[in-house]
């Protein structure tokens, strides 16, 4: 079913790096190290070149608005950054005045609406939280999780994903045809049986196949909307984070990685960003509506 090939897209050894996205209209790929509070890109043509910009609060997750524009999800709330110039103005504050908390995983639906998770610094149990801002609105959605993760939403089955990476879980959402909202509570879609790896940023494909980053497994899961696993595909890093679909027609999928001096083997290539070829059915992000 896939033939896939793993390189390196950038071999910068980020110490959290998450987030990819690829904005289709700039072909250029987006990303965030949590750790160093930083927004990275690297277009297409670039070969060497990576652009860095450090923000003044810790930067977990984006989409794309406009040509012009992002969307940044931080731990003080929701801006609207202007790519070129580097200003940002605020949306709408998140649990700006929660010091021991900041925003995780984050992730545009298909109808214009954005998802974000918080999350306790210190990954306190039960401290977790997804939001969704939709329409000038911010509706909590989701509560009582741990390290929330892996949002992801199937506009063609009306499904929305995500995952507690504390209790190795993924978990699936039923969704509101006409405006996206959740229309039911989660269940369980798949529980991994190793408890000791977890389940990290997810993205779908066009098929509605499931693309998971998994943390402390050094892979990316395939698994098919009957939570059946299609295929695993092994990197040189351990603790990859998040994947992303891009390139021109969205045939490569980009996974980003953190940072691991403990893994003695590969020990250069951890933090890196991969790309990984030959999967051919991919889809870009939705843009989101402001």
């Amino acid at each position: 079913m896939f033939d896939p090939i793993v390189s390196v897209f950038e071999n910068t050894q980020h110490q959290l790096a998450e987030s990819p996205l690829w904005h289709p209209l700039l072909n250029t790929l987006f990303w965030v190290d949590i750790n160093k509070k930083q927004l990275l890109s690297k277009g297409i043509k670039d070969i060497c070149r990576v652009n860095t910009i450090t923000m003044p609060d810790t930067l977990s997750a984006l989409a794309w608005i406009d040509e012009s524009h992002l969307l940044l999800s931080t731990s003080t709330g929701l801006y609207k950054y202007h790519i070129e110039s580097h200003s940002r103005e605020l949306i709408i504050n998140i649990e700006q005045d929660h010091l021991k908390r900041r925003s995780n995983d984050g992730r545009a639906d298909p109808w214009g609406g954005f998802w974000l998770s918080t999350m306790d610094i210190n990954a306190k149990k039960g401290e977790g939280k997804i939001y969704r801002y939709y329409k000038q609105q911010l509706i909590e959605v989701i509560t009582d999780l741990s390290i929330p993760n892996g949002l992801c939403f199937d506009k063609s089955r009306l499904r929305g994903y995500y995952c507690d990476s504390l209790t190795s879980c993924i978990y699936v959402i039923s969704l509101n045809e006409l405006t996206g909202e959740p229309c039911s509570k989660p269940s369980v879609f798949y529980q991994f049986s190793n408890t000791d790896v977890d389940p990290d940023g997810c993205v779908l494909d066009k098929c509605g196949n499931l693309w998971v980053a998994v943390w402390d497994m050094g892979c990316v899961m395939c698994l098919s909307p009957q939570a059946e696993l299609l295929t695993t595909i092994k990197l040189p890093a351990t603790k990859v984070t998040c994947t992303a679909f891009g390139g021109k027609n969205a045939e490569t999928l980009f996974v980003t990685s953190a940072f691991d001096e403990q893994y003695k083997e590969a020990k250069e290539q951890q933090g890196m960003i991969f790309q990984i070829s030959g999967i051919n059915n991919g889809r870009f992000d939705p843009p989101v509506i402001v």
